[in-house]
This record gives structure tokens, sequence and C-alpha cells, in this order.
């Protein structure tokens, strides 16, 4: 196996909302080489949005940590089973009829991590400080940054960006087939995976600075989370951030 750990801080606020429809859970082996990690947004104005995203979340989990298979395939039938479990629900209890979430998780296996996601949940990967990659929303908002229409930072005030394209819950085919390319890990990477609660507030360079002057998960989340207190206005939505550093092991 790889001399790398990983090393994870996830945290949860339900903001100036009545109660939190956010969802946060992750599940690591005991060398820390292999985990599944996932953060789920229950749509408000939906029925039993925090089920949604509870349910979404469990089940991936559980099914990532019962069977260990993190190849493309396997994680796009996961995903593909989560949206059915989430269907299964709704058939069987009417109050939560409409319920939908978004999703982001993450997939370790040894120096290889991959992810998935739907909706405006997102994924975020540095290396050395930096961004290198991040996930594109399925969002009409993120159509209008593909077209050339609007600036990809301009999404945080664009005014369809709650229009979501697809979410668990929404349809019984989600109409995700590929994933982004597999990520070969190495140490001082970085990963984040939050809800639009938190990166609204959160800009990406910002990330960037926050990271490089941390020493741990816990310190990288603490120091974004103080910006986006500061920047509330008293009415935000639930946020939610899940981070992950890489460490040569023994440091």
């Amino acid at each position: 196996m790889i001399g790398v750990q990983f090393n994870i801080y996830s945290y949860t606020n339900q903001g100036a909302r009545a109660n939190n429809e956010d969802s946060c859970a992750f599940w690591q082996d005991a060398d820390r080489e292999k985990g599944a990690f996932v953060v789920a947004d229950g749509l408000g104005g939906h029925d039993c949005g925090e089920v949604a995203s509870r349910l979404a979340a469990e089940y991936i989990l559980e099914t990532a940590q019962a069977k260990g298979d993190f190849t493309d395939e396997a994680l796009l039938e996961l995903l593909n089973g989560a949206n059915a479990h989430i269907f299964e629900r709704q058939s069987a209890d009417p109050a939560c009829k409409g319920m939908r979430t978004t999703v982001v998780a993450g997939f370790l296996d040894g120096d290889t991590f991959r992810y998935f996601h739907a909706g405006d949940s997102r994924f975020y990967y540095f290396k050395n400080g930096s961004l290198y990659w991040q996930s594109k929303d399925h969002s009409v908002s993120q159509m209008s940054v593909d077209m050339g229409h609007i600036r990809p930072e301009a999404i945080r005030f664009d005014d369809d960006r709650s229009k979501l394209l697809k979410v668990l819950g929404d349809a019984k085919c989600l109409h995700i087939d590929q994933l982004d390319a597999p990520i070969k890990i190495e140490g001082n990477d970085a990963f984040l995976l939050c809800t639009d609660g938190f990166w609204e507030y959160v800009f990406e360079t910002e990330m960037e600075l926050d990271l490089v002057k941390s020493g741990s998960p816990r310190e990288w989340c603490e120091f974004m989370c103080k910006r986006l207190l500061r920047r509330v206005s008293g009415n935000n939505d639930n946020f939610t951030a899940l981070c992950g550093l890489t460490a040569q092991k023994g440091e």
C-alpha cells in the first residue's frame, strides 16, 4: 500500500434555517488507506429533505463499505442505487413523496481517489495548496458558464443557480453515465466536499489561502467557516463541509 494517509474533518451547521437538511458521513479503514466520504443536501421546499439526504448518505456509505469496490462501474451502480433507494422510500411513505437531495461522494482506494456528484454539492481537489480540479454543477447556471454567458464565479449570484438539472429522487434515471478521471493522490493533496450553502460564501481563492496556512483539516475548515459567518446576513442556508488532507505516514 501507499505511504500516504488521509486525514478527515467534517462540519455541518443549520445556518438560519429552522432545521438542517444536510447530511455528512464518512468511513475509513484502520490504516486510513480506504474510505468513503459523503455530503448530501436535502432540497428546501420539498417534503422530507432531511430524510432524503440522510437516506442517500447512509445508503452510499453502507453499500460502499460492504462491497469495497470503487471502480467506475461500481460507483455508477452505487449512485443509481442511491437514487432508486430514494424512490423506494417515496413510494412507501406518501409524506416523503416530494423529497429530493443533491449528493457528492468521494472514494479512496490505496493511492486512487474517485468521486461522483448530482446537483450543486461540490468536490474540490487541491495540489500543493492550489486548486487543481472542481466538479461542475448540474444546474442551469452551470450551463450558462459552459456556453460562455457568465463567468464561473458568477454562479453564486445568478438568478438560475437554484434550478438543478440532476438530483436524487427527481427521476428514475439520473443519466450520469461517466465519472471524471480518477485522481492519483500524493502527500500534500487536499479535498473538499461541500454543499452550496458553504461554497456560496467561500470563494475558491480563499479556500487556497486558508489551506496553505492550515496544519490540519479541522483548522482549514475552521478558517473557511469564519469567512462564511462574517458574510451571512441572517437568512443563510444550512452549510456543510468535509475536508481531507493527505500526509506521508509518520508525519
